[in-house]
């Protein structure tokens, strides 16, 4: 299983790191991937052979690029180009979300998709923003776009939703954000200003260094619109779901809520409408989850409520994600599900 990997940040380190701590479980479940591009800002390194992980790692952290490598580095090596002239049967296209157009993940994808490549993406933009596109692409090359990485991390929501649609779903309530979720939880457990909750969460890498898109809701949003199109098989846009960010929560807020047994929460929710807003939650509540934990509750006629939570920030739970996918395009089913059980501790249905 040969891969070409776009994007060398937070989860794609990750990725490496857990391919080699993981070699020997996973190459008994039969996942031996060889890593013959990796792509980043600066350029990338390509070896039909097989890339060492433990050396790119060690390039990014002294040169700051992996175009630096000796040998196999290329400065200036465009991943497009990268797509179309390196041999590999899956694409990993883990560039940074861009709510706005998409780009350049979706031309990414669609480049692999045509080239005959399985695509992993962790990137939101892809599938919010042109999901049926991509899909049908994919089936008229008979490859497959996955991307389960891209709703709470480690935490097979998608699948999870999906297989709890097939009854009839009266309504959706999830918590998917867990970079406001952690500031939040600072916010009602320590009295932290939420500058403050940000700044540690940064810290402790829950947050990047521009965390506009979870602090405004659209990380939330962007996976409610993947959630929705995709396990619910409900068409819905991004610009369809009203947001409403964390942004103007203050402190008095927080405190208000709590005297009363509640906590405040981003809560992503599909009813009779697509919302994204901060709202009160009965703190005995299972969806009411702290930290940089996640949550969805599903709602069904027959069924009551089914609650699941799990991990849904850091590169390590994403990782895992894309290790399932990747399990699941070699066939092996039972054996990311093995994975996820064992490496993602925490997840648990109610």
């Amino acid at each position: 299983m040969r891969l070409i990997l776009i994007g060398f940040g937070n989860v794609g380190k990750a990725l490496l790191r857990s391919l080699i701590d993981k070699r020997n479980p996973l190459n008994r479940l039969g996942l031996r991937p060889r890593i013959v591009a990796v792509l980043d800002r600066g350029g990338g390194a390509v070896d039909p052979d097989g890339l060492d992980p433990a050396e790119l790692l060690r390039t990014d952290e002294r040169e700051g690029t992996v175009a630096a490598a000796p040998e196999v580095g290329q400065f200036g090596l465009s991943p497009l180009t990268a797509i179309k002239e390196v041999e590999a049967e899956i694409v990993l296209e883990l560039t940074t979300t861009n709510p706005d157009t998409g780009e350049p993940g979706i031309s990414h994808v669609e480049a692999a998709l045509r080239n005959g490549r399985h695509v992993i993406t962790t990137n939101k933009g892809p599938p919010a923003l042109a999901m049926r596109t991509l899909q049908n692409l994919a089936e008229l090359n008979n490859v497959e776009f996955r991307f389960s990485g891209t709703v709470g991390g480690g935490t097979p929501i998608l699948e999870f939703v999906k297989q709890i649609a097939k009854v009839d779903i009266l309504s959706l309530k999830a918590i998917l954000n867990g970079t406001t979720n952690y500031i939040l939880t600072q916010m009602y457990d320590f009295e932290a200003s939420i500058e403050e909750a940000l700044k540690k969460a940064q810290r402790l890498g829950y947050a990047e260094k521009d965390p506009s898109l979870d602090i405004y809701g659209i990380d939330s949003a962007l996976k409610l619109t993947i959630i929705s199109n995709y396990a619910l098989d409900q068409e819905i846009a991004l610009n369809e779901i009203h947001v409403t960010g964390i942004n103007d929560v203050t402190l008095e807020e927080v405190r208000r809520y709590k005297r009363k047994g509640q906590k405040l929460k981003l809560v992503c929710s599909i009813d009779k409408e697509a919302t994204v807003s901060p709202q009160p939650i009965e703190a005995s509540q299972p969806i009411c989850v702290d930290g940089s934990l996640n949550s969805v509750q599903l709602e069904t006629r027959y069924t009551g409520k089914v609650t699941l939570i799990g991990p849904g920030a850091g590169g390590y739970p994403t990782a895992s994600a894309i290790i399932n996918d990747l399990l699941a395009l070699e066939g092996k089913e039972q054996g990311a599900k093995r994975v996820l059980t064992t490496e993602m501790a925490g997840i648990r249905v109610n």
